[in-house]
């Protein structure tokens, strides 16, 4: 590692420490204040993120929101995701009937049943609102939850959100790790709940669909278990409100187009799982990471066109 950019993560890592540090004294309500200001600082000074958010928005919505309203959607997930990073880092000391108190759930009843009829469930959501926050509070509801995600570029900052995740009796199963493919199939045969995010490009098996008219490489990992496991496949989402609580909607099991081509199958129920959350990312625009580049990969590179 070059060291510009080892001194670049170690800057990150003692900032993070130190704001964590400074708002575990905080009451609740200062510390996301906090976070909203951190977050207005951060979308003015980094320059080269907003940038390519901005970027983002338009490919989103092109000329359906003037270019005033893409900068506010733009300010206020910089905002969100300030209060969210403090959120995170206040996991630490944060008490389940503070949780409790700050989540409403929607749509509960569709994993009871999933759990009753003595089958798994697979929560498929995106990068909207708090993620971290939702797979807290639905393992505290008793719902034994276990969500893959991707390490982290920094091993330190990826071993401190694992041990916020276990504090709450979430399990991170690490893709890509020699025993991930065993840990996820166990999960599955035991009939518990898994957790994954489906809405960003990243270095994993995926297919290319349709997100916001534009072609977007999408992990099909999600789709795969789906079909494979038999599990009940529900979209969930959790969305900050005005007054800063959240709500969690988990939504019905969806009906998975299943056929003789399993391939073919695989790329409908991905881009049925993306158009849905696509459809929230329109609700809640401001509640979506922008920065990260969604439609980097081109389909030329797998020999098919826009």
């Amino acid at each position: 590692m070059k060291f510009s950019k080892k001194l670049v993560r170690s800057f990150i890592f003692a900032s993070l420490t130190s704001v964590a540090f400074l708002t575990r004294p905080l009451p609740w309500k200062w510390g996301i204040r906090l976070g909203s200001f951190i977050g207005t600082l951060l979308y003015y000074l980094l320059r080269r993120e907003r940038a390519r958010s901005l970027e983002s928005l338009r490919i989103a919505f092109g000329s359906d929101k003037p270019e005033r309203e893409l900068q506010q959607i733009l300010k206020k997930s910089f905002q969100n995701l300030g209060k969210g990073l403090i959120e995170i880092l206040k996991f630490e000391n944060l008490k389940e009937d503070q949780i409790e108190s700050l989540i409403t759930i929607e749509g509960e009843e569709y994993l009871d049943e999933a759990e009753n009829e003595g089958n798994g469930a697979i929560l498929i959501t995106g990068h909207i609102g708090n993620w971290e926050l939702m797979a807290a509070a639905l393992s505290l509801r008793g719902y034994p939850l276990h969500v893959i995600a991707a390490p982290l570029y920094d091993p330190r900052i990826d071993e401190w959100i694992v041990r916020l995740r276990s504090r709450f009796q979430v399990e991170t199963i690490s893709r890509g790790s020699p025993s991930s493919s065993k840990k996820i199939l166990g999960v599955l045969r035991k009939k518990e709940v898994l957790g994954l995010l489906i809405d960003q490009d990243t270095k994993v098996n995926g297919v290319f669909v349709n997100f916001f008219n534009k072609k977007a490489y999408t992990p099909s990992g999600a789709a795969e278990l789906a079909l494979r496991s038999g599990a009940a496949t529900m979209m969930c989402f959790i969305t900050r409100l005005p007054n800063d609580h959240h709500r969690i909607t988990i939504e019905k099991p969806m009906a998975l187009v299943q056929s003789e081509e399993h391939a073919k199958d695989v790329e409908i129920n991905t881009a049925r799982f993306t158009s849905r959350i696509e459809e929230h990312i329109k609700q809640y625009p401001d509640q979506w990471v922008w920065m990260h580049r969604r439609w980097k990969t081109k389909p030329e590179k797998y020999g098919q066109t826009e």
